[in-house]
């Protein structure tokens, strides 16, 4: 098994833990959107340094290479995917929470359309999220082949192509708030597409430039700074529902202070040997995050009838939380481990944009330049 760099686990694990919190209990639910915007960055900038290294810095990039970034990704993302949304079609239909179009609205799922220009529903509803990621991996190595066949430099066409996104999607967003209340344009599609390029941004800086260990503690004081800027203003102006504004501001600021928090937070390789007591742990929720991610919601939901009448007193209710977090945990890592690994592992090799040929450096995406 590769090493682990510490500081990104501490950052997925920090992430699916604030989701999970915020299907937990309505009081905290707002917690949950920071949750999603730091598993937005992280995979930006994940995906980011291998998209950015399989370009040849000069010359063009093939369609080879663009299929075998498409296999790496589907290889790792749909398997899981696919396996929920079974389980969701029988979990919600026994809701019935059913989409809209009852079996015809189920087929938009299985090609992660269901919110392109819209929000969520009910059924399923942390899919969301897999659409905007699944549509940014489709969508921006594209826009890289095509721009790259005009212009043969690796660093120039990242930049448009991080410009085009980041200044598309809040024009998308502002139509989707002419129909939609201002937090819908949260959870649909097209219009969060650059919540992603921030952490292709940042990375592909990284491995271009280099950067310095006091430019990366920087980065972080501000990223955290923007974030707290946020959830500041977030609590304060509860509800946040009519504030257009807040959100113009928000769907930028969150991806874009977490993902200048990863420079630092990939230099954290490894925790000191009298803290690996907690290190074991936020390793492993972050390896079972994409599974707990996807569960999480169905078996909270699915525990609370079991019990009775007396789940609305506070010690049942927190004992059926308890509960539902407790068999998450547990079939994520059950899933992790014979499901998601095995199939995982049957991805083909990443391929080197300047040598067409396989290495074996396929996850690292270069983060200690």
């Amino acid at each position: 098994m590769k090493p682990r760099i510490l500081g990104l686990d501490v950052a997925r694990a920090t992430a699916i833990l604030l989701v999970v919190v915020n299907h937990s209990h309505q009081q905290l639910q707002a917690i949950g959107i920071y949750g999603v915007e730091l598993f937005f960055a992280l995979s930006g900038f994940l995906i980011g340094g291998i998209l950015y290294r399989s370009v040849p810095e000069q010359g063009h990039w093939s369609l080879l290479g663009v299929a075998n970034f498409w296999q790496r990704r589907w290889w790792r993302t749909l398997p899981n995917y696919y396996l929920f949304l079974i389980v969701a079609i029988f979990f919600y239909h026994a809701r019935g929470e059913w989409p809209k179009g009852g079996w015809d609205g189920i087929l938009p799922y299985f090609l992660f359309l269901p919110n392109l220009m819209q929000p969520n529903e009910a059924f399923f509803d942390v899919s969301w999220s897999l659409c905007v990621e699944e549509g940014f991996y489709f969508l921006f190595p594209l826009v890289i082949l095509l721009l790259n066949r005009l212009i043969p430099s690796r660093n120039r066409v990242f930049v448009l192509t991080i410009l085009l996104f980041i200044i598309v999607a809040p024009l998308l967003r502002e139509l989707v708030m002419l129909a939609w209340p201002a937090p819908q344009v949260r959870v649909s599609t097209l219009p969060r597409l650059d919540a992603i390029c921030y952490g292709v941004a940042v990375v592909a800086w990284m491995q271009a430039k280099g950067i310095s260990r006091s430019a990366r503690f920087a980065l972080f004081m501000i990223g955290a700074m923007m974030v707290s800027g946020v959830a500041s203003a977030h609590w304060l102006l509860r509800p946040a529902d009519e504030a257009k504004w807040f959100f113009r501001i928000a769907l930028v600021a969150m991806p874009l202070g977490f993902s200048l928090c990863m420079p630092l937070l990939s230099t954290w390789a490894k925790a000191p040997v009298w803290a690996n007591w907690i290190a074991k742990p936020i390793t492993a929720i972050s390896l079972w995050s994409y599974s707990l991610y996807l569960c999480h919601h169905m078996i909270i939901l699915g525990v609370l009838p079991w019990f009775g009448e007396d789940r609305e007193s506070l010690k049942v209710k927190l004992l059926s939380k308890i509960v539902g977090v407790s068999l998450s945990i547990l079939v994520s890592w059950l899933v992790f481990r014979f499901f998601e690994t095995p199939l995982t592992r049957k991805r083909p090799p990443e391929f080197k944009g300047e040598s067409g040929k396989p290495i074996e450096e396929t996850e690292r995406c270069a983060i200690r330049a």
